[in-house]
């Protein structure tokens, strides 16, 4: 390991051209998480590009609170804009007050209590799906409900049910491709690899699907009252309407993100529960007082604690995106260390939430941590980013989980089918791979 001059060390292993390529493919949370015994400030190889990783979360917030000097950029943001296009996830903070300014009505609270009756709904048909003693793949079951809840709140018309249905198959490989892409060396993101092709493929059928359920919207001149009918309607600044290509950036990343990242972190809850059954029966208990055998609701929120400090502490332990880029605008200052502009900044939810110095037992699962009386770290909790441009859909994704969580555990018993860990895929969100489990009915239909 080496320092340079500037006070940033380097991360040892990486090789000529490829750079850290391996361990970013092969097990690159355990390539993360070795990074804080070199230093705070950690410089990796992406090929012949390099970049620096933030480990601690007091340095970690500097980034993510001056976005003018640590704007959106680096390989990962890179490529999610060609994955989306430039909407809110990934434009330049010169774009960013424009775009927030457009989509904040379609998160205010009237409009979130109003999403949960989508929700309710959603869940409800959710669990009727489900047979006594069988088991789930749970991941495709979340799918559903996220794509379901989620297309409902963007198109509340019939002829975008197309759409949402293609972008959802489309999803595993987009989020695979995004990762791999930002990852490898220039020279081969350009070669015809199956991967690439893969990537490709999906991305040019979800925009296609996307692009002509704009169209239909435009050319109805009926109001839907959701969320593409708000963009279609909205005005800028100067009183002018959106154009179609950003309109076209804000769903898919709304309807792309929103899905994969709620769907991926109800997964990790259930199999935590499934692992955890003291914490299951404990939460069951909670949920059965406020519910009884109903479906969760807007108005049981306040009571569903235990609930929602099981997806706070889900997503520590399974941040769905753990790995972001940013880069310098100008020369930056970090601790003691001077970063010339256009560095490449790396942050990773995972690593900061991993770190037994701001998570004591970083890998218990540990829903109580979250208790008003216990102190977390002030800033060591990331999973929806933070400052200005932290994710505009951080209530809306509490909110589904925490119903649907509170829900499907007053109603149904959950446990692994085997003792064998879900594999973790490396991909943009942290997707566990072939998860499933058994449930059991705890409510019967009367005779």
């Amino acid at each position: 390991m080496a320092t340079d001059h500037t006070g940033i060390t380097h991360a040892p292993g990486a090789l000529p051209i490829v750079g850290h390529l391996f361990p970013l493919l092969r097990d690159p949370l355990g390539f993360l998480n070795t990074l804080p015994s070199h230093g705070d400030l950690v410089q990796i190889k992406l090929g012949p590009q390099r970049a620096v990783v933030v480990c601690r979360p007091e340095l970690v917030q500097q980034v993510l609170l001056n976005d003018r000097i640590y704007d959106k950029g680096g390989p990962i943001i890179e490529r999610v804009g060609n994955a989306l296009g430039d909407g809110i996830a990934s434009c330049p903070h010169s774009a960013h007050r424009r775009q927030r300014r457009s989509l904040q009505p379609a998160f205010s609270r009237t409009c979130l209590r109003e999403y949960a009756t989508i929700m309710a709904e959603e869940i409800d048909t959710l669990r009727t799906t489900w047979n006594d003693g069988r088991a789930i793949d749970v991941a495709t079951q979340m799918y559903t409900l996220a794509s379901g809840t989620i297309g409902r709140t963007l198109f509340t018309a019939e002829a975008a049910r197309p759409a949402i249905d293609t972008v959802t198959e489309c999803l595993p490989d987009i989020f695979r491709g995004i990762y791999q892409q930002a990852v490898l060396p220039p020279l081969l993101r350009r070669l015809p690899l199956p991967s690439n092709r893969r990537y490709e493929r999906a991305r040019n059928r979800a925009w296609a699907a996307v692009s002509k359920t704009i169209g239909l919207y435009r050319q109805d001149s009926q109001t839907h009252g959701d969320v593409l009918s708000m963009l279609l309607e909205a005005r800028d600044d100067d009183g002018g309407t959106l154009g179609d290509a950003e309109i076209h950036a804000q769903i898919m990343t709304l309807l792309v993100a929103g899905i994969d990242t709620t769907a991926v972190a109800l997964t990790w809850a259930v199999h935590l529960l499934c692992q955890y059954p003291d914490v299951q029966e404990r939460l069951r208990t909670e949920t059965a007082e406020v519910l009884g055998s109903r479906t969760a609701t807007w108005d049981d929120l306040p009571r569903l604690d235990l609930a929602s400090r099981v997806i706070t502490e889900t997503l520590r332990l399974y941040p769905p995106g753990w790995i972001f880029t940013r880069t310098t605008t100008t020369e930056a200052r970090l601790a003691d260390a001077v970063i010339p502009p256009e560095t490449n900044i790396i942050y990773s939810p995972y690593l900061i939430h991993h770190d037994e110095r701001f998570h004591p037992r970083p890998d218990s699962f540990d829903p109580d941590r979250w208790l008003p009386e216990r102190e977390p770290v002030r800033g060591a909790h990331i999973p929806f980013g933070g400052g200005a441009r932290k994710c505009i859909g951080d209530n809306y994704a509490m909110t589904l989980a925490t119903l649907a969580l509170s829900t499907i555990v007053t109603q149904w018993r959950l446990s692994h089918v085997d003792h064998q860990l879900p594999h973790v895929e490396p991909r943009m969100t942290l997707s566990p791979h072939k998860m499933q489990a058994r449930v059991e009915c705890l409510v019967r239909a009367p005779d």
